[in-house]
């Protein structure tokens, strides 16, 4: 394996796995490096397993680990089919021009010594020529010198910044930089100087330009894969966080599905484990005397009273009209993301009838058990139906640790959205969330019945996108467990 830093390259794998989705806290960091530093660099297997044991934390964790170790770590030696990045429609790379067929015709009649001879009986003939064949570069390409290589090519990567490449369309441009710090423009003035009067030299000279071109690629492309890859996943998921999820394009469902279980998993991590706490409360005296009798009435042992909690509880109930259906989806998909710290969750779905839908989340996958509940409660919306139909259902299940999410853009066709109800429910549970996906100025227009509705809810919000989704649903945790 070959290393050029020690600490700083392992604090550039760092920061490569947090692009990939690992978790890596600074003190996680210090141990890692405290780590390399007992293990060494010389035995990749020993290092690879060393720094899983400080880094990776969970089963996914360890899998992403070891996929990140073998891109960062295991680079191969030369360029192969299966190890290049393919090239994406509309890229532009003025560095990447293959050789011709008359070039690679030429280097296969000729044999090294042959090329050899050429380029330094051209030599002989130019003073400009003979200043180039006495450079670093040069005799280090023609002796296939490789650490004389990586060690320029590392130096001038560095002069180059190619640890600022951010997209991969700037691949061709961070080569072409790199090319420039490695001082490559004077061969190219030679190969233009020699292609008219000496063509076996220009061959010559052109094939090491290309294999100094395929080295300095491959270069660029390692800062791409470091540098670049877990930024570039970080902004797209940073903005389809915060795209309405009506727009949310079929396509875009795997990542967004990813996105959402990446959340789960964070608020998991943060409110998944319950602390301790020891509050005594009031103290319980009949208990307390009868426990001082056997020393003499001395309280050597006091009792309290304790305070039953009861388990919070969610029940959300989701318009899935068709001006809202989309918005309903998503909300379900991550209610049932985080069941892990958020256990009890009832769900109901109505357009005009309203009904309970949690057992299809439990027998069927979420995403059919959405499609199911879209295609039974499709509709017309009659908010006063459905809130009859749930006090009908469930009204007498609420009690002060129920939590009331309500999902909607209160649009009634200026009918009564029997209001009542919603009163009834809110002096029952906890805590009355109706999340609008529309924008609060249009709260009100039309037939909206939104600004009488704010009055009968604990929390009335705006929630058209996944980062607002987050927000509310880490909330909502972190009020369950006090």
């Amino acid at each position: 394996m070959a290393v050029t830093t020690g600490s700083q390259q392992l604090l550039e794998f760092i920061k490569f796995l947090r692009g990939r989705d690992v978790p890596i806290s600074p003190a996680d960091s210090m141990d890692a490096v405290h780590a390399a530093s007992l293990l060494g660099y010389a035995d990749r297997g020993a290092l690879r397993d060393g720094l899983a044991a400080v880094l990776a934390k969970s089963a996914f964790e360890e899998s992403r680990y070891h996929e990140a170790f073998e891109i960062f770590f295991g680079l191969p030696e030369s360029r192969s089919p299966e190890n290049q990045i393919p090239p994406q429609e509309g890229s532009e790379d003025p560095a990447d021009q293959p050789p011709s067929d008359d070039q690679s015709s030429a280097n296969q009649q000729q044999s090294p010594q042959q090329q050899s001879s050429a380029l330094e009986q051209a030599a002989n003939a130019s003073e400009a020529l003979t200043q180039l064949m006495a450079s670093p570069l040069l005799r280090a390409l023609q002796n296939g010198d490789e650490a004389s290589l990586a060690v320029a090519i590392e130096a001038a990567a560095r002069d180059a910044g190619v640890e600022g490449i951010r997209l991969f369309t700037q691949r061709g441009q961070f080569t072409r930089r790199l090319l420039d710090a490695l001082g490559e423009t004077v061969l190219r003035d030679a190969a233009i100087d020699l292609e008219s009067h000496n063509r076996a030299a220009f061959e010559e000279l052109q094939a090491l330009r290309e294999q100094l071109r395929l080295r300095a690629r491959d270069r660029v492309e390692r800062a791409y894969l470091i540098h670049a890859s877990g930024d570039t996943e970080e902004f797209l998921d940073n903005t389809l966080s915060e795209v309405k999820l009506a727009n949310i394009s079929p396509h875009q469902m795997i990542r967004m599905r990813k996105l959402i279980e990446r959340m789960a998993r964070k608020l998991a991590t943060r409110h998944g484990r319950r602390r301790k706490r020891h509050r005594r409360g009031q103290l319980h005296v009949p208990a307390t005397l009868r426990a001082s009798i056997a020393t003499d009435g001395i309280p050597f042992t006091t009792r309290w009273k304790a305070v039953t909690k009861r388990r919070p509880e969610v029940m959300a109930i989701c318009d899935v009209s068709g001006s809202v259906a989309a918005y309903a989806k998503f909300l379900l998909m991550f209610l049932y993301a985080v069941q892990d710290v958020l256990p009890r969750t009832r769900s109901f779905a109505f357009s005009s009838t309203l009904g309970e839908v949690t057992d299809w989340f439990e027998e069927l996958p979420v995403e059919e058990a959405v499609t199911l509940v879209n295609r039974t409660y499709g509709g017309a919306t009659d908010y006063a139906r459905a809130f009859q139909d749930f006090a009908d259902l469930a009204l007498s299940d609420i009690h002060s640790a129920t939590t009331v999410i309500i999902l909607g853009d209160a649009r009634n066709n200026n009918s009564d959205p029997r209001l009542d109800l919603l009163a009834e429910i809110k002096s029952r549970c906890k805590r009355l969330i109706w999340l609008n996906p529309e924008p609060r100025v249009a709260w009100g227009s039309g037939d909206s019945a939104m600004l009488p509705v704010i009055h009968h809810c604990h929390l009335a919000t705006e929630c058209n996108n996944l980062r607002q989704l987050e927000r509310i649903v880490d909330k909502l945790l972190a009020d369950s467990r006090r």
